[in-house]
């Protein structure tokens, strides 16, 4: 009997931790470990690089985007999450990434107008390997949390190399001419606003192409929002 009302207690009043799924009180969302563990983007941000102000190294780097924020570095628990996400097909941990890329999309681009949000593309044979793409799964969430109309603006025509493999100065190239605009969007997106979304930013190589690609096409203005940025240690 008191082993029932254990089971009984333990179902009615515990929750599981939004980033790792460990078992915590009812009255939390979050384990004491990823609450540790994870790093959030606080304070002013450069929005040329995500980074908070007190963290920036890019010295206002010019990119094709105009701007880019996230809510956490990559790191701890928000890195675990990505990777669950990315390699262990836990798309149950959608709507919690989502939601928190929805709180920082309202602290800093929440005065903004955007005609709609699109995400980076992957190949059709990458993303057949992986049975989705990450990037979409967050913002077809992220666009029914901010009620900004979602299309699948971008198509990737190549395979690359992936990104994470190479260094910096070989990022930028590796993509190009590898990703182009849907073209039964040309006339929808002319002047518009795009909100670009992607589960980590890194370099900022693969926002920029897809912004630079969109912009050519007529867009007016590229911002993009991502759940995680890669952090460089101040030199």
């Amino acid at each position: 009997m008191k082993k029932l009302k254990k089971l009984i207690y333990t179902i009615l009043y515990t929750s599981r931790c939004r980033y790792c799924k460990t078992v915590v009180d009812v009255r939390k969302n979050i384990c004491p470990q990823c609450e540790n563990e994870i790093h959030r983007i606080e304070g002013d941000v450069c929005f040329k690089c995500g980074y908070s102000v007190a963290d920036c190294v890019c010295n206002k780097k010019a990119q094709q985007y105009m701007r880019v924020c996230a809510p956490y570095y990559y790191s701890g628990a928000a890195k675990k999450a990505i990777k669950r996400l990315k390699y262990n097909k836990d798309t149950y941990i959608v709507p919690t990434l989502a939601e928190d890329m929805a709180e920082t999309f309202k602290k800093h681009y929440g005065e903004m107008d955007f005609d709609f949000c699109t995400f980076v593309p992957s190949h059709k044979k990458e993303q057949k390997e992986r049975g989705y793409n990450q990037a979409e799964l967050l913002v077809r969430n992220l666009s029914e949390k901010l009620d900004i109309p979602f299309e699948n603006l971008l198509i990737k025509t190549a395979v690359t190399q992936p990104q994470h493999t190479l260094n910096e100065s070989m990022r930028s190239g590796n993509l190009l001419g590898s990703i182009q605009v849907n073209p039964k969007y040309f006339e929808k997106i002319q002047g518009s606003r795009i909100l670009l979304c992607d589960d980590i930013k890194t370099t900022g190589s693969t926002l920029s192409e897809c912004a630079k690609t969109l912009m050519i096409c007529g867009v007016a203005e590229v911002d993009c929002i991502t759940y995680c940025i890669a952090k460089k240690s101040k030199s």
